[in-house]
């Protein structure tokens, strides 16, 4: 894809690509939404926000790299898309993004998204909050569409295909490549005919309502980052000793220092085998020099030793909190009560709530049901953990208490 770098902005090219294929020349003509501007300073970012600042609507993505070539979850590239321009912006190369959060937290546009998720979690740890979402994502599955990827939901309902190769590529490295620049573009440019169309099928199947309720609870959701009590795994409590987590959680512990230090995932500095070999057998730090899978940086004597002072740290503490060396067996009354407990859960999700999503998948669609009553929201209902009337979106609560009324199955015991 041709790349325009300009501070201009609103105006239309026509651009002719010559391919010559055996002694054939094609002409392909690109508009001005095929050529991305590549925003890189402070003055035409500025622009940038005053032109979106005045639309009633455009579609955003983001780029980034989460614990895959660096530490943590970094913003490496926003899409924008208007109406005759797409927009890709640098955030390495723009200090002040400021101007933008505001423009994405305002009521007066509409934010065009294809699976919201982990851009509203990147933008909470910026400090921005987006309202009025439409998440075409959302859309295509309350359309009970099969498969709700872009690429997937673009050619079912645009005819668009649409590359997913440089999904995994690394976003921090500049300059990006023309094919990255591809990918940015084409996961924006055509997410204003994704929402018209959608928005379109949604209101003739009477989902608008439903679909509007769902973006509430989108926007209102905590995207705020979950502390970590643990580093261990639930595989790693069950299979090792108290003594055992308290040493192994520590050496992970000093690991993500480590990471965050050198600023790579944790996967690049060293592995969980290379910490299990350290934990069981100390002796192997003697060779730590030739090891595999280590990275360079930390690949030295003096950071050995500081390996064998965290080591010795975590087995004096672990010592002095009495943790036991033997793993934890449940006694005979626990074993009952988790019995009970899951007799009581097979009971219920086959004789109360699979009828219910059956219904709800005939009358509503196979691939809409999961997303009214997942086999998440069957557990937590049976558990208590939630009753009924707190789901939310509301659509929800209604649809499940029309199938148990038509079923005659009785859920009062879960409202």
């Amino acid at each position: 894809m041709p790349v325009l770098k300009s501070g201009n902005f609103g105006i239309f090219f026509l651009f002719f690509e010559w391919k010559c294929r055996q002694n054939d020349v094609v002409f392909a003509i690109f508009d001005a939404m095929s050529i991305p501007l590549i925003i890189q300073t402070q003055e035409a970012f500025e622009k940038v926000v005053e032109h979106l600042s005045g639309l009633e609507a455009f579609a955003i993505d983001t780029e980034f790299d989460h614990n895959h070539y660096a530490y943590g979850f970094t913003l490496c590239l926003i899409q924008i898309a208007t109406p005759d321009t797409c927009y890709l912006i640098d955030p390495f190369a723009v200090a002040d993004l400021t101007s933008l959060w505001r423009v994405l937290e305002s009521e007066t546009s509409e934010k065009i998204f294809h699976d919201c998720g982990e851009d509203l979690r990147l933008l909470h740890l910026h400090g921005c909050s987006p309202r009025n979402i439409f998440d075409t994502s959302v859309a295509a599955k309350m359309l009970s569409l099969e498969k709700i990827g872009l690429s997937s939901v673009l050619y079912e309902l645009l005819g668009v295909e649409s590359s997913k190769t440089k999904q995994q590529s690394n976003w921090l490295k500049r300059p990006l490549l023309p094919m990255q620049l591809e990918y940015a573009a084409n996961d924006v440019i055509h997410l204003p005919a994704l929402r018209k169309l959608t928005a379109e099928r949604l209101q003739v199947q009477n989902r608008w309502e439903w679909f509007e309720q769902m973006m509430r609870v989108v926007e209102q959701k905590d995207y705020s980052p979950k502390s970590k009590e643990t580093f261990l795994s639930p595989k790693e409590q069950r299979d090792f000793t108290p003594f055992q987590q308290y040493i192994l959680n520590e050496l992970y512990r000093f690991r993500d220092e480590q990471a965050k230090r050198i600023n790579k995932p944790h996967y690049q500095v060293f592995s969980e085998k290379i910490v299990y070999q350290v934990m069981e057998h100390p002796v192997v730090l003697n060779d730590w020099m030739n090891l595999k899978g280590i990275h360079y940086r930390i690949q030295n004597e003096a950071f050995a030793e500081q390996f064998r002072a965290v080591l010795a740290q975590a087995e004096a503490s672990a010592k002095a909190q009495l943790l036991s060396t033997q793993k934890r067996v449940p006694t005979g009354q626990e074993i009952a009560e988790w019995q009970r407990k899951s007799t009581r859960y097979n009971r219920l999700r086959e004789h109360v709530f699979l009828p219910i999503k059956r219904w709800i998948e005939e009358s509503y669609g196979a691939h809409f049901a999961p997303y009214v009553l997942s086999n998440e929201t069957i557990g937590i209902l049976i558990g208590g953990e939630m009753k009924l009337s707190e789901i939310n979106p509301v659509f929800q609560q209604s649809i499940i208490r029309e199938a148990a009324q038509t079923l005659n199955i009785d859920i009062s015991a879960f409202e």
